[in-house]
């Protein structure tokens, strides 16, 4: 599953807006309140519907919340006629399809197209029992993918279905760290007793591998009972280390990948070692900067792009790091047209000229306005015959000495003596008003 474009109407903080997406990576960015993560709800809503077709996976439709409405004086009304239309490809067919929130359900008269072939896979994996069906992996990872959760007993996967757990939870909020962690453990298992559907575990071994730097995936830990590894430090020393011991961005970041390549053994099964790098699908992430060394934020597309080449990936952010590693197709920017590729700008070019950051703090900038203005009035008092003082200018230098002493004394002094030097002594322009 590829969505190329997506058309809003009347959705969330959008009345009518359409968005383009690169076949590989995408990220959204724009001050908060812009949109970016409505733009995510919309594409969940649109690769949800895909799910309308498959047996046992999970229902999800436009939410009350996702109507549009208009702030009046003291009301919020809503909107008649809230949908999500989304263009792209599903298993090789170019695809359009529609979801529209009436007054209490979202219709589906217009995604038929979409769910007839979801419905045919479905027949064909669990009716005819073809093994060699391609099925897209969809997924969603919300700003609450964070790993909070106590350590926990962790079960051996049992034999399930094909489409349940391929699918189940995928679009939730919730992330699912459980079925995964259970799979790697069932499959290392079946690894030591020498059984060939092992082989899959090197595939999800090798996608963790590539995006979590400095921690290697190893083994199934009986001592910690959880999936351990090799952490290398800045030193090059190496160190046995369980997951759940990482820092909260690496045990996350690892959580996230092994759930996506989880999906895709599970689903593709038939690729065999080569499952995750050949199973197609979209997967949306939230805020992918979370919890993320801004060293890990410049390579972690490119990770995500080594380790699953045929998924389509859709991101907000609001780090230049993550914007500095894009292309300009790559990018879409919900304040500014941006013409120049990113990845060829230095991290304060991204930073002032797409992100619209000033490169200074706020403090100093402040400071430094405040100076430029100070010495433009004062460049602006000329002295003649009668001194041609403005009084009200020179409260507003006397106003900002005061400020300066306050909260920086030398900028203050600096202020002071070039005023002395344009104007003399305070007791001189007193003498010469008189």
């Amino acid at each position: 599953m590829i969505i190329n474009k997506i058309d809003l109407l009347n959705f969330r903080n959008f009345e009518n807006s359409t968005f383009h997406f690169s076949t590989q990576f995408t990220v959204v960015i724009g001050e908060n309140g812009k949109g970016k993560s409505s733009i995510l709800q919309g594409l969940r809503v649109a690769a949800g519907t895909f799910l309308m077709g498959i047996d046992e996976a999970e229902r999800y439709h436009i939410q009350k919340e996702d109507v549009r409405r208009i702030d009046l004086e003291n009301r919020f009304v809503p909107q008649k006629g809230s949908s999500v239309k989304a263009y792209g490809i599903v298993n090789d067919i170019s695809v359009e399809w529609m979801r529209s929130k009436t007054a209490s359900r979202t219709d589906y008269k217009n995604a038929i197209n979409i769910i007839k072939i979801a419905e045919e896979l479905n027949h064909k994996v669990n009716v005819e029992l073809q093994e060699n069906i391609d099925l897209p992996v969809i997924n969603f990872f919300s700003t609450s993918r964070l790993w909070v959760e106590p350590k926990q007993t962790v079960k051996l996967k049992k034999k399930g279905s094909r489409l349940r757990d391929g699918y189940a939870r995928c679009i939730d909020s919730r992330t699912d760290k459980t079925s995964p962690m259970e799979w790697i453990k069932s499959a290392y298992w079946k690894r030591l007793k020498g059984k060939a559907e092992s082989v899959l575990l090197d595939a999800v071994f090798e996608a963790i591998d590539i995006c979590i730097p400095n921690w290697s995936p190893q083994e199934w830990d009986e001592d910690s009972d959880d999936l351990g590894g090799i952490l290398t430090d800045e030193n090059g020393k190496e160190s046995f280390i369980p997951l759940f011991y990482l820092s909260d961005g690496l045990r996350t970041m690892a959580a996230m990948v092994a759930e996506i390549a989880y999906r895709c053994v599970v689903l593709n099964s038939h690729f065999g070692r080569d499952a995750v790098k050949k199973s197609k699908g979209i997967v949306l992430i939230d805020e992918i900067d979370m919890h993320l060394h801004p060293k890990w934020q410049q390579g972690v597309v490119n990770d995500l792009k080594t380790a699953f080449p045929n998924i389509q990936f859709i991101a907000t952010t609001h780090s230049p790091f993550i914007v500095q590693s894009l292309k300009v197709e790559e990018l879409i920017n919900l304040d500014a047209v941006v013409e120049e590729d990113p990845d060829k700008m230095s991290i304060e070019e991204v930073t002032s000229h797409i992100m619209k950051v000033e490169p200074r703090s706020l403090e100093y900038q402040k400071t430094y306005d405040n100076t430029t203005y100070y010495l433009e009035l004062l460049n602006n008092i000329t002295l003649d015959d009668d001194f041609g003082i403005r009084k009200d200018s020179l409260k507003e230098l006397d106003k900002i000495e005061e400020d300066a002493e306050i909260n920086d004394p030398a900028a203050a002094a600096f202020l002071r003596m070039t005023r002395l030097a344009a104007l003399g002594s305070d007791k001189k322009l007193k003498k010469g008003e008189q």
